[in-house]
């Protein structure tokens, strides 16, 4: 039996799984693959867009040698205090809006449609006692050589920047990519048969002269989809690094990190 179980959906047809998003937190399958969420032409409009920040997008950007930056902030790269981060959350939100308004609007097109897979619980961003909301996703591009290595989502609980967060979340964090464009070849989405529980400290981000495994040793499994899927893991447990961009085509994705609400009744976004 493969080590990661997948089910596929055509996003028109979600109504009839309407459990898939419950089953893949309860490890009843490991990653869910939604098709035609958008459209081909859907897709190419709004890399155009994106291309020339028409919306006027805050940027930040991956360490230099991931070659990839991104319309928003991810919230691993915010300092502690996050008040950078909240001071640019609005300004992200209003340019996602009008990316988005042509084709629906990103609360109907991507987030309603996780919630229809997860029996209607709500899904979007949380707030700080004060109202201010976290930005729901990043844009991400990834240039020519641009990749993520090897990591386990999980561990982004351990960082300061995820105090407020962590009291507001619980269980395993998943995550959903949502392709704009892919890349001539290369940047895929690879998971590792290596599960969190016994190989998260082998692989965290830290500056240490202890070499990390060789992923040869684990089996592996590569999402090579086509603009509009959407593929969601469960990013938490396994781990799983985007392959290098390979040709000058940018790879595009939105991207969002997840996690059920504490109180069990919605699900929790973030970028």
């Amino acid at each position: 039996m493969p080590f990661l179980q997948t089910i596929s959906i055509d996003a028109a047809e979600a109504s009839a799984h309407a459990d898939a998003l419950t089953q893949l937190r309860e490890d009843a399958f490991q990653a869910v693959v939604i098709r035609n969420v958008l459209t081909p032409a859907e897709c190419a409009s709004i890399v155009t867009d994106l291309a020339a920040n028409r919306q006027g997008f805050p940027t930040t950007s991956f360490p230099a040698p991931f070659r990839s930056h991104f319309y928003g902030m991810n919230l691993n790269l915010a300092e502690p205090d996050l008040r950078a981060y909240f001071d640019m959350a609005p300004g992200f939100t209003r340019s996602l809006g009008e990316l988005m308004a042509p084709w629906g609007g990103f609360e109907t097109r991507i987030l309603a449609l996780l919630s229809r897979l997860d029996g209607g619980r709500p899904y979007g961003p949380p707030a700080l006692h004060d109202g201010r909301t976290y930005m729901a996703t990043t844009l991400r591009s990834h240039h020519e050589g641009g990749y993520i290595p090897p990591h386990f989502d999980n561990e982004q609980k351990n960082r300061p920047s995820y105090r407020h967060l962590e009291s507001v979340v619980e269980g395993d964090i998943f995550s959903f990519v949502l392709t704009l464009s892919k890349a001539e070849r290369g940047g895929m989405l690879e998971v590792f048969d290596a599960k969190a529980e016994a190989w998260s400290g082998r692989f965290q981000n830290r500056d240490r002269a202890r070499e990390k495994p060789d992923l040869a040793r684990f089996a592996r499994h590569a999402f090579d989809v086509e603009a509009g899927t959407i593929v969601l893991l469960r990013s938490g447990r396994f781990l799983h690094q985007v392959t290098p961009v390979e040709g000058a085509r940018l790879r595009w994705t939105a991207c969002s990190f997840m996690a059920r609400s504490r109180t069990g009744d919605a699900v929790h976004c973030w970028g």
